[in-house]
Order: structure tokens, then C-alpha cells, then sequence
């Protein structure tokens, strides 16, 4: 099983049959999980922006979930990328330094 938007639901044509499963908070943040890595992939994969959305507005829909404010994460993203840059294709460890 996907997850599927809420309106989605309400477009199904006649004849068309799916499972749906309403779930709990702990089952819809392992299933969003499963989801954004799944859509991580196609959205490489086809350079989909609309892949990308999806992601996106499940993030959205975990934060309200745990009852935090999603304008606030998008603040600090938005702060945290001027004060301490991007991620552009860097990795990095910390090593202990023997001085």
C-alpha cells in the first residue's frame, strides 16, 4: 500500500475498486517514510517536479501530524541556509585531532 491524497479518494472513477486504510499517527509516519523514499527515487529517476511535490506536501502532512508549525520549519530552513549554506554534494566526518 501507498499512501494516497485525501481527494484522490473522491476522483475514483465507477467501476474502479481500491483497499483503503485509514491509519493511526505511529503507522502514517512509517508509511510516509517508506513513501518519500520511494518518491526520492522516481523523482532522480524521471527529474519529476510533481515527484518532488509529493514529497514535499507528505513532509507537510507529518508536521502537522506531530502538531508542529510547517511555515516555522520552512523559517529555519530558510535561515539556516543563509547562515550556514546549503547541501550541495558534501560529505564529511569528524575525526579526533591528536594536538
Amino acid at each position: 500500500m501507498r499512501l494516497i491524497r485525501n481527494k484522490q479518494i473522491d476522483k475514483m472513477e465507477s467501476g474502479e475498486s481500491y483497499l483503503v486504510k485509514k491509519v493511526n499517527t505511529a503507522e502514517f509516519i512509517l508509511y510516509a517514510k517508506r513513501e518519500i523514499s520511494e518518491l526520492f527515487a522516481e523523482g532522480v529517476t524521471l527529474k519529476s517536479h510533481d515527484k518532488f511535490a509529493d514529497i514535499l506536501e507528505i513532509l507537510n502532512a507529518v508536521c502537522e501530524t506531530l502538531e508542529m508549525d510547517w511555515y516555522e520549519c520552512s523559517k529555519i530552513k530558510s535561515a539556516k541556509r543563509w547562515e550556514v549554506g546549503t547541501f550541495k554534494g558534501y560529505l564529511a566526518e569528524k575525526v579526533n585531532s591528536h594536538d
